[in-house]
């Protein structure tokens, strides 16, 4: 499975530009239809709200009309003269409130009682419903059409006639999201009136769809909202097509800017760690194949014998351009993509070439080398180092593996118990590296066979800071003396410390006090001074 997902990996890695160009049109398509659809529910949203709003004026000027109507006294009663009887009152009426251009009185038959105009009766109609909204209407006293309100009071049928600027001022709205608002009659199926924005969209007129047969006979966003003064007549609102485009038009050019800015941001982000991830990673193969990296051996000097017995062996890479590249660099991508072990199969094949002649003069100096899990865990990285041990004629005895404490074994894996205690069988001596840097407690010391413990400059060069951490060093070295562990102590810059780790028996110290990681040239010279 590993495999197989390793192989798809590399493949999106080859082809990553055609993958993120796939992704992003993907992604860019999803978000513009994602943002067509929202568009259009607020849109939706919007018109609602008006068409609610509308309905609402509609029916607060319906009632507004019919309250002085009220007054009138036509329940019980018959009527022979309406100039005594009922004009007055009519007049009183229409002279005091300007929406109301005039009120007719009929009976059941249809046969007008009295009216405030002359000349209207064409206009009265018979209904069975509570209230009703008719129109339009022309008569010759008035320039635009009228619309009649009929509401049964009694016997009588009283019709309120309004002009047609009263109704159109109701249902123009200032949301630029409408298009056109009407009134539809669900009984006559047809427009009773409906105003409709110019073609600048800065003003309103009259519509000609009077008779259009249903409301919805468009491919236009409506929505209907019921009024509840006049009986199966309708609020009708639909959506301004021109400003619904440019709206969508705008958000969908916004959706794709951010789409884009944030696609090539994240491909410059993303191309940035891969190309880190997989260039260094053929770098490092190209640098093992090319001979690149070299051993530079960090001195280690030995209390009790006042001389140098040993080196840490440290890896070094200088690149075909001559520069040279720090461990922290590499080593981190060299494991993970498990090209650490041929690295240091080639370093260690390298120090042991260049150092033979002074292990072999010196059978107690030794070369420690540093190892994560990864190569307890390669099948054929010791049975190579044996092979090289042999062939450069070094002694088990002058090799020491230093384990990062940050590199902790699984104490349940046996499979690095069985190595470790074989190496240790063979003569080769183990260090936990680093120690107090990681989580290493008492029991895992003792459960790996370590003979060497290495304190971290941490702890070292907190000596005399009067630091916690100085505190600290006095347990650390109490707890490696109670395991029987050699303890070495890196990091050392200082006469003080120097003389602090030696004064509580830590014999091999290591440090730039006493040098700096040398390439061989300089460690043979520095080995040859202390030896004249």
């Amino acid at each position: 499975m590993s495999k197989v997902l390793k192989e798809i990996s590399q493949l999106i890695v080859k082809q990553f530009n055609y993958f993120w160009i796939l992704i992003t049109i993907l992604v860019l398509l999803f978000s513009l239809y994602t943002n067509w659809h929202l568009s259009i529910n607020r849109t939706y949203k919007k018109i609602t709200d008006v068409a609610t709003l509308v309905s609402n004026r509609v029916d607060g000027f319906i009632e507004d009309l019919f309250q002085e109507v009220y007054t009138l006294p036509v329940y019980g009663k018959s009527f022979t003269d309406c100039k005594s009887g009922l004009y007055p009152y009519l007049e009183h009426i229409t002279l005091n409130n300007e929406n109301i251009a005039g009120i007719s009185i009929s009976d059941n038959r249809q046969q007008l009682i009295c009216s405030s105009l002359p000349n209207n009766e064409s206009i009265i109609s018979s209904t069975t419903h509570a209230r009703t909204l008719t129109g339009p209407f022309k008569l010759p006293l008035f320039d635009q059409p009228l619309y009649l309100v009929q509401q049964k009071m009694g016997n009588y049928h009283i019709g309120i006639l309004v002009v047609s600027s009263i109704l159109q001022n109701i249902l123009k709205i200032s949301d630029k999201n409408v298009n056109s608002v009407a009134l539809y009659n669900n009984f006559e199926k047809r427009n009773i009136i409906r105003v409709e924005r110019t073609d600048d969209n800065r003003s309103w007129k009259l519509s000609q769809l009077i008779n259009e047969q249903t409301p919805t006979n468009t491919k236009e966003l409506y929505v209907i909202d019921k009024t509840q003064s006049i009986d199966g007549v309708v609020v009708v609102v639909f959506e301004n097509h021109q400003t619904l485009i440019s709206n969508l038009l705008y958000s969908e050019l916004l959706v794709t800017l951010i789409i884009l800015l944030s696609s090539a941001l994240i491909y410059h982000l993303l191309k940035k760690v891969i190309s880190k991830r997989y260039s260094l990673q053929g770098a490092i193969k190209l640098a093992i194949k090319n001979n690149e990296f070299y051993p530079e051996y960090q001195p280690l000097f030995n209390c009790k014998k006042g001389s140098f017995t040993g080196v840490e062996v440290l890896v070094r890479w200088r690149d075909s351009e001559d520069q040279l590249i720090m461990p922290d660099f590499f080593i981190a991508e060299a494991e993970t993509t498990g090209l650490i072990v041929p690295l240091t199969l080639q370093i260690i094949e390298i120090s042991l070439r260049e150092t033979q002649f002074i292990l072999q003069e010196n059978s107690e100096f030794h070369l420690a080398y540093n190892l994560s899990a990864l190569h307890f865990t390669d099948p054929s990285f010791f049975t190579e180092f044996d092979l090289l041990a042999r062939q450069f004629a070094i002694s088990p005895s002058q090799i020491i593996f230093e384990i990062t404490e940050r590199e902790l074994l699984d104490k349940n894996n046996s499979v690095f118990i069985g190595t470790m205690n074989r190496l240790r069988e063979v003569g080769y001596s183990l260090a936990v590296d680093d120690y107090g840097t990681g989580h290493a407690s008492i029991s895992y010391l003792q459960h790996f066979p370590f003979n060497y413990l290495k304190i971290d400059k941490l702890f070292v060069q907190a000596i005399g800071t009067k630091a916690i951490t100085e505190s600290l060093n006095d347990a650390i070295i109490q707890m490696a003396k109670g395991l029987n562990l050699i303890i070495i102590a890196e990091g050392v810059e200082t006469k003080e410390q120097v003389d602090y780790l030696s004064n509580n028996g830590v014999r091999f110290l290591q440090g730039w006090y006493f040098s700096k990681a040398l390439p061989i040239d300089k460690l043979v010279t520095l080995l040859k001074g202390e030896k004249e």
